[in-house]
């Protein structure tokens, strides 16, 4: 009988020393598993970020219609508009469905002055000039049509590469395959874990605007820091404003499988939801007309 026991005690020391070792080895086999999976990912997102980004920069020309929501003093914007778009040099035809439907833009880098040229299709029935930055061709908007386009996305990344490193590919979550308006996309989303307000010291006839394309971020959230401040106001040197480090404080993205676009974007700051563009449709195989950029196109109504 003390036999039987003493041979039971033993078998049961041995099959816990057995499940130890296999709990080890699996937990080794985990640990390996998930470190594996973690590099893949870092390797897949850097691999996804880069196609977009040379999508990005390869097409000069393109067109597209887009909706836009901003968010501002008064709510939301909703707007949406049809473009052509040249990135360099840069020219960019717009026709409004709404606000102001029918309304066109075309602005032309170092033409009229440096000014867009505008037609409202409302009173008082003639073409206007205004400087691209002007609030009433923002029409409650975050962004001039000089920023309009694609290129400010790659911009950033490019950036955010550069100060990042790996680590902006660790905070990247990608959540599989999406559709938008039966688009296949690659959906990730972006949390910048250091997003905060920080003062900045303007140089010598700075402006809001520049400081936002200098930094890579969003005017409008200047506008909401520094609201005593016209942001086309020549600065002081050394004048104290508020910035943001980083464009967003978190941003989803969907990029679509086949040309790499981001053809939908969602953008929030540290309240919530900020803005929102989605491309409802866009034309990367195209050559556009050299007089699809002047004032005298027979498809337009300057």
């Amino acid at each position: 009988m003390v036999f039987t026991e003493n041979r039971l005690g033993l078998t049961v020391i041995i099959s816990f020393m057995k499940f130890n070792v296999y709990k080890h080895i699996l937990l080794l086999c985990v640990i390996i598993l998930s470190s594996h999976h973690f590099c893949q990912d870092v390797s897949f997102n850097k691999s996804l970020i880069k196609k977009m980004i040379n999508a990005i920069d390869s097409h000069n020309q393109l067109e597209f219609k887009m909706i836009r929501n901003e968010r501002n003093e008064d709510g939301f914007t909703d707007g949406e508009f049809y473009a052509k778009l040249q990135n360099e040099p840069f020219k960019l035809y717009i026709k409004n469905d709404r606000p102001n439907d029918g309304s066109e833009v075309l602005y032309i880098e170092g033409h009229n002055n440096g000014k867009a040229l505008i037609n409202p299709n409302s009173f008082p029935y003639i073409n206007l000039s205004f400087n691209p930055e002007n609030s009433l061709l923002l029409a409650g908007g975050h962004h001039s049509v000089k920023e309009a386009g694609f290129k400010i996305m790659s911009k950033m990344f490019k950036k955010y590469d550069t100060d990042y490193g790996d680590l902006l590919y660790e905070i990247i979550q990608y959540h599989g395959i999406y559709k938008w308006k039966d688009r296949k996309c690659h959906k990730i989303s972006i949390s910048y874990p250091d997003y905060k307000k920080m003062p900045y010291y303007a140089k010598e006839d700075e402006t809001l605007y520049r400081i936002a394309e200098k930094k890579l971020v969003n005017v409008g959230k200047l506008r909401d820091y520094n609201p005593d401040i016209d942001d086309t106001e020549s600065l002081d040197e050394g004048q104290k404003v508020y910035i943001n480090n980083v464009y967003a404080k978190k941003a989803t993205i969907y990029i679509d499988t086949e040309n790499y676009f981001p053809i939908y974007q969602m953008i929030y700051d540290e309240v919530g939801l900020y803005e929102k563009y989605l491309y409802t449709f866009l034309n990367l195989n195209i050559s556009f007309k050299k007089e699809e950029f002047s004032s005298d196109y027979s498809d337009y109504d300057f």
